[in-house]
């Protein structure tokens, strides 16, 4: 169940009106929770009318299968037109530890019933997300998404108040941890071919790039506050989903229209999502906000991949000097 405090449909039917959603390419749903708003179905149809062309995204903690069923059921009769990108289902391990790290008994079983519940309906795939717990068991659920006819991705690893983590938790800069993103993205897309690579930018570059990026904490390009934005269900307004501190509250649609938000995001935070500053103090950027702006930077893509050829390096490799 929703709080007294989320925004109502009235006033998310409002502010997608924006004309600053007009060309929207993707709109991903995320947590919290999504399914516990009983209005969800009602809420995805009206995004849908007022923003057309954006893609759906979700990820579900499959907590509530027939639940998430019946919901995408609904969607699907309603919004015939509305594509979606993928569902991920959050699965972190193994029975024993997926359980343990989202605290709760059973919770493994869920997703696999609402996996197969929805597999048939709805683009699904499994969302996982490193910690200390389940670093070594990332192949474990690659090897369940394609035994199931899917495929796995890697969610993000971050320090916020939304997760309960500490230091130990981010382990993307642990050795060690190169040859693991490396094997995913030889596992999910095509094999490394440079020339291929340089003519057509694959995904196998886009991920490269962004997790050769991480474990070596250099600076990406990003359009948080002016191609991105994450609203909570608060109605609070941020640059994006990865730094949700007080400072960087850009405005509430409880009080403000989205117009008058985005039209007056503060000079110092956009200096700072340029700058980089904001990229690596509490973790890592998530792929739902930085992943977009690499894929839209062919520029910066470019030159690390020629780069990467001039030096003899692996796409994915720990710097010497990180070492």
């Amino acid at each position: 169940m929703e709080s007294p405090n989320d925004l109502t449909l009235e006033e998310i039917d409002r502010f997608s009106k924006s004309k600053y959603f007009k060309h929207t390419a993707y709109i991903t749903l995320s947590g919290g929770e999504p399914m516990m708003r009983d209005d969800l179905a009602e809420l995805i149809k009206i995004l849908h009318k007022n923003i057309p062309t954006a893609t759906l995204n979700m990820t579900t903690n499959c907590l509530r299968p027939e639940r998430t069923e019946t919901v995408f059921r609904k969607v699907l009769k309603e919004n015939p037109k509305l594509k979606f990108g993928t569902i991920g289902l959050s699965l972190n391990g193994p029975r024993e530890i997926h359980d343990e790290t989202r605290g709760i008994p059973g919770s493994y079983d869920r997703v696999l019933e609402t996996y197969d519940r929805i597999k048939d309906i709805i683009p699904c795939s499994f969302s996982f997300t490193f910690c200390k717990k389940n670093v070594d068991y990332f192949d474990y659920v690659q090897d369940l998404a394609r035994q199931k006819g899917t495929c796995a991705y890697i969610c993000w690893t971050v320090m916020n108040t939304r997760f309960q983590v500490d230091d130990r938790d981010l382990v993307f800069w642990k050795p060690g941890l190169d040859d693991v993103l490396k094997n995913y993205v030889e596992r999910r897309f095509k094999k490394i071919n440079f020339l291929r690579d340089l003519f057509l930018l694959t995904p196998a570059v886009e991920y490269s790039y962004l997790y050769d990026s991480i474990i070596n904490q250099r600076i990406m390009p990003c359009y948080a506050g002016r191609q991105i934005v994450h609203i909570a269900p608060n109605g609070d307004v941020y640059p994006c989903n990865f730094k949700l501190t007080d400072d960087r509250i850009l405005g509430n649609l409880h009080q403000k229209s989205f117009n008058e938000i985005w039209e007056s995001i503060p000079k110092n935070i956009l200096d700072e999502i340029k700058c980089g500053k904001c990229m690596y103090p509490n973790g890592l950027c998530g792929d739902s906000d930085i992943y977009p702006s690499v894929k839209n930077n062919p520029p910066a893509l470019l030159a690390w991949l020629i780069k990467k050829k001039f030096k003899g390096e692996n796409y994915i490799e720990v710097r010497k000097s990180n070492e």
